[in-house]
């Protein structure tokens, strides 16, 4: 099971049955500027193309400048969000490392090292270092070439050229490892029930039993990684889901308040204008003109 927060904004591949994503993407499409928590098999490349972000991977920071990026492996829990709500546009291509594994050997040798390395979960990508540059460079090739006839065999090649650097420099400067792994298996399985159950009423500890932990712990794992209690993960989980369909949809706010697992209208919106700063119907006004 896979956690994957995708609400379709920025661009893909489109029709093309293709293991990638490839999107150019600006944080104010986002609540409060922010791509939540979350966690996926595919391997992903961020490059920033304007203003400046963070990049929380496994609870630790980094900051990229415009031009600057990151190698996120695989299965690791990340969060996109900007600095005082100032706007920022990036691209991002992510794929499945399936797409690199041509044979049983290319996989065995210069694929699974790489994402079943514990200590290698992110790669922060500089503009002064050749080898990072060229990381940049590939993934913005891949983004102007979305349109091309050639598009699958052209970013293959960008894919092969991407990872042949992330492979030779994975094992000479890894990152330090980020935490116990057994912690975050069980962090991204408490992640993956909330998105499965939100819906629903969920408890603390129906959070903690999909973790198999008890309270106290849960919530230290969640302050750990996520600087944040696992009601708030859920609370903030929820108003992301009913602020796309305030967007998306007509519904009226009552029924999207159920939709999204809360108790009434009154509740949600009181929760809407505390976190994300305006109320639901105002919210709805100003972004869709």
């Amino acid at each position: 099971m896979q956690n994957v927060l995708d609400s379709g904004i920025g661009e893909t591949f489109g029709q093309v049955e293709y293991p990638a994503k490839i999107r150019r993407v600006r944080l104010s499409k986002y609540p409060n500027y922010a791509l939540p928590s979350h966690w996926h098999d595919d391997v992903e490349f961020l490059v920033v193309t304007s203003g400046s972000l963070i990049c929380d991977v496994n609870g630790e920071a980094v900051h990229l400048e415009c031009d600057e990026g990151i190698f996120i492996n695989s299965r690791q829990v990340h969060d996109i969000r900007s600095e005082n709500r100032q706007d920022s546009e990036y691209i991002v291509v992510r794929f499945h490392p399936m797409l690199l594994c041509a044979t049983k050997e290319i996989e065995n040798r210069f694929v699974l090292p790489v994402i079943e390395n514990e200590n290698y979960p992110y790669e922060a990508l500089r503009n002064d270092r050749d080898w990072q540059r060229s990381i940049i460079d590939a993934v913005t090739r891949v983004y102007y070439m979305r349109y091309e006839s050639t598009l699958e065999l052209g970013a293959q090649s960008q894919f092969f050229a991407m990872w042949d650097q992330i492979f030779q420099h994975s094992g000479k400067a890894p990152a330090k490892a980020r935490g116990n792994f057994s912690q975050m298996t069980q962090l991204k399985m408490m992640i993956s029930f909330i998105d499965e159950h939100y819906k629903e009423r969920v408890t603390l500890e129906d959070i903690c039993a999909a973790g198999n932990m008890g309270k106290t712990s849960c919530c230290q794992l969640f302050q750990k990684y996520l600087n944040q209690t696992p009601n708030l993960y859920l609370t903030m989980f929820r108003l992301r889901k009913g602020a796309e369909l305030l967007v998306q949809t007509d519904l009226p706010i009552v029924d999207i308040s159920y939709e999204v697992g809360f108790s009434g209208a009154s509740y949600f919106a009181e929760a809407f204008r505390k976190h994300m700063g305006e109320m639901p119907s105002a919210y709805r006004k100003k972004r869709r003109g």
